[in-house]
């Protein structure tokens, strides 16, 4: 038996896609709160944007350049040097 999507289902689940990848969204109290987050850990905080469903903060620390990427929770989930 072959099963197909309806037009309508798949719509119903294109549209509850971000609140299955979380709640992320690039607003003024989100960029700050990073930015408090990684300042605290001795971080210089320049460019902050969304990449990927991620939050994506481009910072120095210790005169080398970093990405710090964090997800929804604000959790790190990687860091890149460079």
């Amino acid at each position: 038996m072959k099963k197909t999507i309806t037009a309508a289902a798949f719509a119903a689940f294109a549209f509850a896609m971000p609140a299955l990848a979380g709640n992320v969204e690039l607003t003024d109290t989100n960029k700050t709160a990073i930015t408090e987050l990684l300042t605290a850990d001795g971080y210089q905080v320049g460019k902050i944007k969304l990449e990927d469903g991620l939050y994506e903060a481009y910072a120095k620390k210790d005169g080398e350049k970093f990405e710090v990427m964090l997800d929804g929770d604000f959790a790190i989930v990687e860091i890149k040097k460079g």
